[in-house]
C-alpha cells in the first residue's frame, strides 16, 4: 500500500471519500501487473467501507485479467493537486526542494457487472458530471446507448482498505508553511493554485507564524 507518517494522513475517512470524490479519475492497477486509467463513481454507503463503479473497454486486455482472476485485489489510486516546492520558500536557514502531493488508495475485490447494471451505474456517473442532464440525454438516446454498451463492461471494487496521504508540509514550522502557501497562491500554474487551495482547506501556511 502506501508509505504515510501519521503527520500525514488524512484526518478522517470521510475526508478521504471527499478527496476521492473531488478526485475520480484512478488507476486500477491488478495482477499480473497491468493498470487502467478509469473515473470512479464512489458509493459510501455500499459495504462495510463503501464501493467503487467503473468501466472498462470490452476489448480491453485488463477486462478478461480481471475476469479470470475475481478473487485476487486490486489497487486503485486517486492522485490530487501535487507541485514542486523550492527551498527558496522557506524561512529556515537550511532546506532542501520538496514535492508535496495529495493522494488516496484503496485495495479491494473487482467484480464485472452484467449489461443492465453497467447501464444503470453509468447513468449515475454521467448525472454527477452534467449540470443539465436533460440536455446530455439528446445526445444520448436510449438506441444509441444500447448499442455503445456492447463495447463496455462495468466494475464493482468493493473496498476493503482505504488509506491516503496528504504531504503538505505539516512537519515545517509556520514561517516556512506562510512561505510555501505564499509562493503557491502566486504560482499561475492550475497545480500549484489547487496544491495552496488544499493547504488553506487544512489550515496550512495560513495563520501566523
Amino acid at each position: 500500500m502506501l508509505y504515510c507518517p501519521p503527520q500525514t494522513a488524512f484526518p478522517n475517512q470521510t475526508a478521504l471519500y471527499n478527496f476521492i470524490e473531488q478526485h475520480s479519475f484512478g488507476c486500477l492497477v491488478s495482477a499480473p501487473f497491468f493498470c487502467s486509467h478509469l473515473p470512479w463513481l464512489l458509493q459510501r454507503d455500499e459495504g462495510e467501507q463503501g464501493v467503487l463503479y467503473g468501466h472498462i473497454a470490452r476489448q480491453n486486455p485488463h477486462c478478461q485479467l480481471l475476469s479470470k482472476a475475481p478473487q485476487s485485489e486490486v489497487l486503485i489510486t486517486f492522485t490530487g493537486p501535487h507541485s514542486y516546492i523550492s527551498s527558496r520558500w522557506y524561512q529556515s536557514k537550511q532546506a532542501v526542494p520538496t514535492w508535496n502531493y495529495a493522494v488516496a488508495q484503496i485495495t479491494g475485490y473487482p467484480e464485472l457487472l452484467d449489461n443492465a447494471a453497467t447501464m444503470n451505474h453509468l447513468a449515475q456517473q454521467v448525472a454527477k458530471y452534467e449540470p443539465d442532464i436533460g440536455q446530455a440525454m439528446v445526445k444520448m438516446p436510449f438506441q444509441y446507448q444500447q448499442q455503445l454498451s456492447a463495447g463496455i463492461v462495468g466494475v464493482k471494487v468493493t473496498i476493503t482498505k482505504l488509506t491516503g496521504k496528504l504531504k503538505l508540509g505539516q512537519h515545517r514550522s509556520a514561517a516556512d508553511q506562510q512561505g510555501v502557501f505564499a509562493a503557491l497562491s502566486n504560482n499561475p500554474e492550475p497545480e500549484a493554485q489547487a496544491l495552496a487551495a488544499l493547504m488553506q482547506q487544512y489550515e496550512l501556511g495560513v495563520g501566523s507564524a
